[in-house]
């Protein structure tokens, strides 16, 4: 009896010894952190002030309730084209006429230029862009691209009268000689990077026409095909290089903010491409680029 209660007297004790052991402070800036104390304080992240979306538009519903698809068109071969009678016809008209039957709307065109062609979707002239648009990363921080609707390559087209001979891009390189862009289009920027000593001449109308009108020696243009682009250009030029300058996705183009119309945009490219016509129009519109 006596040496149980020995026992329990020395447990108790030794109890009470573990009670009273301190747990040494941690020194300032030190990265040992007790299990259990509360963690350092932090200083607050500065935040840039949030920004918030308006409200969306449903523009799939508007475009059904209005019974009119409005499309932004800018002229371009084989894109875009006026056929004899004053019609439209090329490989995004052909995209624009079939989404619309697809939705069960009539389809309206409206031209505009290439400066123009994405102010003028943000200022709701039209609910779409179908004409060939590259995707580039300054328009995609301000509209939504679909998936790519074609790959276009951007060829140097030179005039046999005014720059015979070329074979080279060092050969098209030269002061004397203007090269016709679209303005607002890449080509801008490649021609200066390309051909830094030719003079350039931006134009919202065709460039092959200021080679024709001779107001141009050389110009960039972008097509499905270089046999499309000679087709349709004749024999006053020539393609003075085998290969493209560059190539780039071109795609349609909506309105920010609206993602189930482009989601819808999407799934119907996917079902065109599933069931071959995407590919059927692309070799049509490039073996046959003239309108009829």
């Amino acid at each position: 009896m006596r040496q149980l209660l020995a026992s329990l007297l020395f447990a108790a004790a030794a109890c009470a010894g573990a009670a009273e052991t301190t747990v040494p402070a941690r020194a300032a800036g030190s990265a040992y952190a007790p299990e259990g104390s509360a963690p350092p304080p932090r200083a607050a992240r500065v935040e840039a002030a949030t920004v918030w979306r308006a409200p969306a538009v449903d523009q799939l519903a508007t475009i059904r309730q209005r019974g009119q698809l409005r499309v932004g068109i800018v002229p371009v071969v084989p894109m875009v084209m006026r056929t004899p009678d004053g019609d439209w016809a090329g490989y995004s008209i052909d995209l624009a006429r079939r989404l619309a039957a697809d939705l069960g709307v009539a389809v309206s065109f409206v031209p505009t230029t290439w400066p123009d062609v994405v102010p003028d979707l943000l200022t709701q002239q039209y609910d779409i862009i179908a004409t060939g648009l590259w995707v580039t990363v300054p328009r995609a921080l301000v509209m939504n691209f679909t998936t790519p609707t074609a790959i276009e390559d951007v060829l140097l087209v030179a005039s046999r009268r005014g720059a015979p001979g070329l074979k080279s891009v060092a050969d098209a390189n030269r002061a004397g000689l203007t090269v016709a862009v679209g303005a607002g289009t890449a080509e801008v920027a490649l021609a200066g990077r390309l051909l830094p000593r030719a003079t350039l001449l931006k134009l919202d109308s065709d460039p092959l026409a200021a080679i024709v009108a001779g107001k141009a020696q050389l110009a960039l243009l972008p097509t499905l095909s270089a046999r499309a682009l000679e087709q349709v250009a004749g024999e006053s030029v020539y393609l003075p290089l085998a290969q493209p300058l560059a190539s780039a996705q071109a795609a349609m183009a909506i309105r920010k903010g609206d993602p189930d119309f482009l989601n819808f945009l999407n799934t119907w490219l996917s079902l065109q491409r599933q069931q071959g016509w995407l590919d059927e129009r692309l070799v049509h519109w490039s073996l046959n680029p003239e309108p009829r």
